[in-house]
């Protein structure tokens, strides 16, 4: 390169030789940029570096099983014929869905004629109408009672016919009240020949169709997928390292998770092991929002200090 030649016949610089030099002050620079950016990379990747890797591994490649977090068989709260069902094997559903309904026209009707009576208020309105009038009566002849018009008698008869006028008026405003009590009653009874289902989750099995008896025996199965358990069988030595709270890297054992490591956190331990094969049983919580997780596979654990 030119910068590196100087002329013998003059011992100053050339110009050309003092441009070449801020040359190549200036591609040091350039070119020192890009590797300070690929060292500050490196250095904000070890900065963010996932929780897991933090931590203090204590125990490694344990065999667990992923399971869902609830699993009901759900029945119905009274005997009845199914009338229809409004999921199959793996619908999902949500909390408070309408699964099935047992037949119902007679709690229905009963419903419609407790809502009926409910509504009517002219029993309330006549006694609330001769109260009224007993009450103007009362008055009228208390007046004439002090001019000595009437007898005591009549006026004592009198003030009885407005005070059982009240009296009358207030026992329909109770029975009016009972109404309202039916008309719950009425309605519960017919929420209880609906099957609810009680939490969000996918249907696993249904054991009942539309025109099938039911009593004692379940029409639904359902599995509580997030979270989802993980279930682990750790030797007896280890009792004591393993602590509530902990992390652990979970690789399922299944296509398409062979190089994902999903985190968890230790729930639970169980406070009495198995003295057959000296072992004790763990349960870590695995997150499961978007339902992607399987569940019922095979997996193994890493476990970590906090």
């Amino acid at each position: 390169m030119n910068w590196f030649v100087s002329s013998k016949q003059n011992t100053e610089p050339s110009k050309s030789t003092q441009g070449s030099k801020s040359t190549l002050k200036s591609t040091l620079r350039v070119g020192y940029l890009p590797f300070a950016l690929c060292v500050g990379a490196v250095t904000l990747t070890t900065l963010v570096a996932p929780p897991l890797s933090a931590g203090r591994e204590v125990l490694s490649d344990l065999d667990c099983v992923v399971e869902p977090s609830s699993v009901i068989r759900l029945g119905s709260a009274v005997p009845g014929l199914i009338a229809s069902t409004s999921f199959d094997r793996s619908d999902f559903v949500s909390r408070g869905s309408v699964m099935a309904t047992l037949e119902s026209r007679v709690e229905s009707a009963s419903l419609a004629i407790a809502e009926e009576i409910a509504a009517q208020g002219t029993a309330v309105d006549l006694r609330q109408t001769t109260a009224s009038f007993g009450e103007r009566t009362r008055k009228r002849n208390a007046t004439l009672l002090a001019t000595s018009a009437i007898s005591a008698q009549n006026m004592d008869q009198v003030e009885t016919e407005s005070r059982i006028a009240r009296l009358q008026l207030r026992q329909e405003e109770e029975n009016q009240r009972l109404a309202q009590l039916r008309v719950e009653r009425e309605r519960a009874a017919l929420e209880r020949r609906m099957i609810i289902s009680p939490i969000e989750g996918t249907v696993v099995e249904r054991y009942k169709s539309a025109g099938e008896y039911v009593d004692n025996d379940p029409v639904f199965e359902i599995a509580q997928l997030n979270p989802l358990h993980v279930e682990v069988i750790v030797p007896l030595d280890y009792m004591g390292q393993i602590e509530s709270g902990m992390r652990g890297g979970i690789t399922l054992l299944a296509p398409g998770y062979d190089d994902k490591v999903l985190d968890a956190q230790v729930r639970r331990i169980d406070a009495v092991s198995d003295a057959a094969s000296a072992t004790f049983g763990v349960r870590l919580v695995l997150d499961n929002p978007d339902l992607k997780i399987p569940s019922g596979i095979r997996c193994q654990v890493d476990f970590f200090s906090s």
